[in-house]
């Protein structure tokens, strides 16, 4: 198994579909947030984005993709790319025949949006439908089709398609050179993929250095450069960090206590796990999960 596959499904990364239809008159979108992962597919039609990213504001077309994530500079979509609307009010939702233009917008939530891996990525990334690639436009066209005939159950469809288009979204930054640190483009090398595989696949175990240094057949010298260099964390350091950001999502979930989510991350003890999971995200693993309900 390659190293983003274990990651994505570690995480637990899901896409909420937000909206799914046509808007008319003089729209405008406001969805910014600090804790999640935005997307908006436009699947009729032209809209712009209004953002001190770009010196102008910038045109989408149907069939192209934007994704914000949470450090991204504060955005807007609108209907205009002379005129930004000061609120939302004269916004007309629609079905996807009768608007002038239609999105697919969602959200993916983080639990550490602060993170390096996260903070690694570009914090827009515009994908073009006629420059994605194969795979990319068929299931960008497949979200369209679904959009335009609303048949039983297409929320959730849409719903686990978008989940689809977010791998290749990250898949898309790695293959184009977007990304130059981190653990997505330590995946572009071969050898610390397989160390990161084994990582993301088994979190758990008691990994150590001359372990993963024989799985991935590299001195330890080696893998230690490489990892510094690139991720900013020894093997077993980044092995730990993996730890703590799995547990942080598993705490979002109601049915996971700290003591399940602390046994499940390889912690012997509910203390030992708090007091790491504390240094990590400067607060304790019942704070954060109140603090994220």
């Amino acid at each position: 198994m390659d190293a983003l596959t274990p990651l994505i499904n570690g995480l637990n990364l899901h896409a909420k579909l937000i909206y799914s239809g046509g808007v008319c008159g003089r729209w405008l979108m406001d969805h910014n947030s600090e804790t999640s992962v935005w997307f908006h597919l436009v699947s009729k039609g032209q809209g712009f984005v209004h953002s001190p990213r770009w010196p102008a504001p910038l045109a989408l077309n149907t069939g192209d993709l934007i994704l914000f994530l949470p450090h991204a500079a504060r955005h807007f979509l609108s209907y205009s790319p002379e005129h930004l609307p000061d609120n939302d009010r004269d916004t007309r939702l629609t079905d996807w025949l009768d608007g002038e233009a239609a999105f697919v917008c969602g959200e993916i939530e983080l639990a550490a949006p602060k993170s390096s891996l996260w903070q690694a990525l570009p914090a827009e990334v515009v994908i073009r439908r006629n420059l994605a690639g194969n795979m990319l436009p068929r299931l960008i066209e497949l979200v369209i089709e679904e959009t335009s005939t609303q048949g039983f159950g297409s929320d959730s469809v849409i719903e686990r398609l978008c989940d689809g288009l977010f791998v290749l979204l990250i898949r898309y930054c790695i293959e184009e050179g977007l990304v130059r640190e981190g653990v997505f483009a330590a995946m572009q090398d071969k050898r610390l993929a397989t160390a990161l595989g084994l990582i993301h696949q088994q979190p758990w175990h008691a990994w150590t250095l001359n372990e993963l240094c024989a799985r991935a057949g590299m001195s330890k010298s080696v893998l230690s450069e490489k990892f510094s260099a690139l991720i900013g964390h020894s093997p077993i350091g980044y092995l730990t960090s993996w730890r703590l950001q799995i547990a942080a999502h598993w705490l979002l979930e109601p049915d996971m206590t700290v003591e399940k989510v602390a046994e499940r991350c390889g912690y012997n003890s509910v203390p030992a796990f708090s007091k790491a999971f504390k240094r990590q995200f400067a607060q304790p693993p019942g704070a954060f999960r109140r603090h994220k309900e």
